[in-house]
């Protein structure tokens, strides 16, 4: 009699035993588990994006939990702020599980907890990695517009995973007080000017005309290049110390509105400006008059970029002079000034 009590005993020892196995045994761990959020601020309203990889199918009508430790506020949101994908391919959500394939998977929120109920028919099998996003991230059915609010005191938080599908897991965050780092500092202001050859490749020096005839028009190019990182930009003057002339004679300056021609004696400036340079009054036409009580050659509007070599970059100044056969013989002389002012 003895003896059969403690066989009976023995299987009803191995019958616990292996009920505790079989559930060990069924339910896992998830993989790769992670909560993204949008801010991790105190009391500051935030967007999860919870990311784990499933060990258990998820069958018809078993439960997935999500637990959020004391502290985060879950009371604004419902359903609808909330998307479920399943390796990437958003899943219908409702207020409870829905019947046949493809029916909704039931989001319901009490407490600190999210509770998603899979409908009679689908299965997520295991391997299958889960996303959950949450607020106004969420956007396959409707475009969410609650948040969870994180804890007012900063700390260490749980985000947990449980349900009857099988499979666990919990993972921390931290909430800070501020999750933003201020930054200052200041740029200083720099304005430049160069005054190079007409082909970019070197620093001007001078123009001369060499010996001029009547029977042509002489030229002088030269590159203005002006850069400043002002965002209102800059002005660019011009002013020449008198006429092109020497001790005995003048040469008439040009007419404005005319151009310089062989034969008729004239002197003037083309200016062709560089992209986002804008040429002020009267050298915004052909050939103009040098002027000898400074005047507003050009200018910019934002900050300017001169690039050596890209001519595009600069302005080009064109020196233009003609003689008649009654213009006097000898030498003449003229100085030209620029000047930059930035636009403070």
């Amino acid at each position: 009699m003895l003896k059969h009590r403690i066989q009976n005993l023995l299987i009803l020892l191995l019958l616990g035993i292996s009920y505790l196995l079989f559930h060990q045994v069924k339910a896992g761990l998830v993989s790769d588990f992670s909560d993204q959020l949008s801010s991790q601020t105190i009391a500051t309203a935030a967007n999860h994006e919870i990311t784990f990889t499933t060990s258990s199918d998820w069958a018809p009508d078993k439960t997935l939990e999500v637990y959020f430790d004391t502290g985060f506020d879950l009371t604004q949101i419902d359903y609808t702020d909330i998307d479920l994908l399943d390796d990437g391919a958003n899943k219908n959500l409702g207020l409870t599980a829905g019947t046949g394939v493809g029916g909704n998977i039931g989001a319901v929120i009490s407490g600190q907890t999210i509770t998603f109920t899979q409908n009679d028919t689908d299965t997520i099998a295991s391997g299958s990695i889960i996303t959950i996003k949450i607020g106004t991230n969420a956007s396959h059915q409707v475009v969410g517009d609650k948040h969870i609010y994180n804890p007012d005191i900063a700390g260490a938080y749980y985000i947990s995973l449980s349900g009857s599908f099988g499979d666990m897991g919990t993972i921390s965050t931290q909430i800070l007080t501020t999750d933003m780092v201020g930054f200052t500092g200041t740029i200083e202001p720099s304005i430049s000017f160069e005054l190079r050859n007409s082909d970019d490749n070197g620093v001007f020096t001078g123009c001369n005309f060499g010996v001029i005839s009547h029977s042509a028009v002489s030229e002088c190019s030269y590159r203005l290049a002006p850069e400043t990182n002002l965002p209102t930009g800059f002005q660019v003057f011009i002013q020449a110390d008198g006429n092109l002339s020497n001790s005995q004679a003048t040469i008439a300056n040009i007419t404005e509105d005319q151009i310089v021609t062989a034969g008729t004696e004239g002197y003037g400036l083309a200016l062709t400006a560089g992209t986002g340079m804008i040429k002020a009054g009267d050298y915004s036409d052909d050939d103009t008059p040098v002027s000898s009580t400074g005047a507003l050659l050009l200018s910019a509007n934002s900050v300017y970029n001169y690039i050596q070599g890209d001519l595009s970059t600069s302005a080009l100044i064109t020196l233009r002079l003609a003689v008649s056969p009654q213009t006097k013989a000898g030498f003449y002389n003229q100085l030209i000034s620029y000047s930059i002012l930035g636009n403070f």
